[in-house]
């Protein structure tokens, strides 16, 4: 075996009695005159402007509904066909009052810490798209892979378990930590109470053997079981995710159509821990001339 599994805690955990994890960044304003709009990606004052942007209401939550992308986007190909509607959006656009900022510059933060607090910020708005796919497929259970403090995988068991699908989670660790209980300490604890299925491995072997060597191992032996997995790769960054992210880019574009003094931003800047999501997100930028 190449990583140990953990014991199932809990068949049919609440997730109203989850604990709160929030999310945080640091942006610096540049050179007069200039507005700067943060997309943490982790997460205007709008005031009542947000309130009129439309929202997510009971009805709509975890319902799948057909995908048609905005205008600008409509050339990319494959166009998802459904999305579900897992997180609760649209955030809310808050100005950053920071000290000693240049004259004539102002700094807004996108507060995606605010989609949903068991689901991890902006991760859910990949989730959306990918589940969806998940679930049209006839998956029964969904794979992923990441860190063994990953907010990525935290909000895949989570979502999974909202829409009764089982999760299987590859989870990265040291070497002197691959054959012990990993325990209950920050996003484990969530996972654990999902009843997510915990399989450990060392960073050592994740290099030798990669993440997509990793899940496609687990997802043969569950085929051999009669499951029906589902893949997400690590972080949720595929083609497919991305869309979440055209959807944040027309999210800000509709609250920004709603205020009636009509903010333009001049910069979007974008936290980003990998290569792939950077070019995503770069691309999507530059598409709206930003």
């Amino acid at each position: 075996m190449l990583w140990s599994a953990t014991a199932r805690l809990s068949a049919n955990p609440s997730p109203l009695h989850l604990p709160v994890f929030n999310q945080s960044i640091t942006v610096f304003g540049k050179s007069k005159p200039s507005r700067v709009c943060c997309s943490p990606s982790r997460a205007m004052e709008t005031n009542d402007d947000t309130s009129k942007a439309k929202g997510l209401s009971f009805d709509d939550f975890l319902s799948k509904k057909p995908y048609s992308p905005p205008t600008w986007a409509s050339h990319l190909k494959p166009i998802p066909s459904h999305v579900f509607s897992l997180a609760h959006l649209p955030t809310p656009i808050h100005k950053w009052n920071l000290p000693n900022l240049p004259q004539n510059t102002e700094v807004w933060l996108k507060r995606d810490d605010l989609s949903g607090m068991q689901l991890s910020g902006n991760k859910v708005r990949k989730l959306e798209f990918l589940l969806a796919e998940a679930v049209a497929q006839g998956a029964d259970c969904i794979i992923t892979i990441g860190g063994i403090q990953s907010n990525h995988c935290r909000a895949t068991a989570v979502a999974a378990k909202y829409l009764n699908l089982d999760s299987y989670l590859i989870l990265r660790t040291s070497k002197l930590l691959v054959d012990k209980d990993p325990g209950l300490t920050g996003n484990l604890l969530v996972e654990r109470f999902m009843g997510t299925h915990i399989q450990l491995i060392s960073k050592e072997e994740y290099a030798k053997i990669g993440s997509v060597a990793l899940t496609n191992v687990l997802k043969e032996q569950l085929l051999k079981e009669g499951r029906r997995p589902y893949v997400i790769p690590v972080g949720g960054s595929n083609s497919l995710g991305t869309w979440g992210y055209i959807e944040a880019m027309r999210e800000i574009e509709e609250q920004l159509q709603i205020r009636s003094n009509r903010v333009k931003f001049d910069d979007i800047v974008v936290a980003c821990g990998r290569l792939k999501d950077w070019v995503m997100q770069l691309t999507l930028l530059r598409s709206l001339n930003l």
